[in-house]
């Protein structure tokens, strides 16, 4: 009798372990899905090689969008994205469709080839940039090396959750 209550006592202490193990493994976020929601990019930094120093008169330009326009990316749970940009004093927003994937802190982007506007269809064999990615609490920081350009050595976005 008593190796019958010890049993069921221990399937009971199972059990509920158990469901306090899914329930919070529920709350650990992967960074994939940390990036899913709207996101608003609020500035930019643009870091200069020397060339690029020397033709500007310093080593970063810093953009607060703000100033020139909106940019909003809607990353999807299905690894689709859409990105609505507008220009500053004109009401038209120009849309952007692709997907994305997320390997680590490295974040890649590709357009669909069709385009609500059909001059902005990118070409297939175009290879996205490498943006390596940080997330701290709504904040969002994308990082892109151009090690090939003569004026640009990195542009840092700056994005917030809405």
């Amino acid at each position: 009798m008593e190796t019958k209550t010890l049993k069921t006592f221990a399937l009971k202490v199972i059990l509920i372990l158990t469901c306090i193990i899914v329930g919070f493994s529920g709350f650990n976020k992967c960074e994939a899905q940390s990036i899913v929601g709207k996101w608003n990019q609020i500035s930019s930094k643009q870091f200069l090689t020397a060339e690029g120093s020397k033709t500007h008169g310093k080593s970063v330009l810093e953009t607060q969008m703000s100033s020139i326009g909106t940019v909003v990316f809607d990353f999807k749970s299905d690894h689709t994205y859409v990105e609505k940009t507008s220009h500053a004093g004109d009401s038209k927003v120009l849309t952007f469709t692709g997907t994305w994937s997320l390997s680590g802190n490295q974040l890649e982007l590709k357009l669909d080839s069709k385009q609500e506007d059909p001059k902005y269809n990118p070409k297939n064999d175009v290879v996205p940039p490498k943006i390596t990615l940080s997330i701290n609490g709504n904040t969002m920081v994308w990082s892109t090396l151009y090690p090939d350009s003569k004026m640009t050595a990195k542009i840092e976005l700056i994005l917030t959750r809405f």
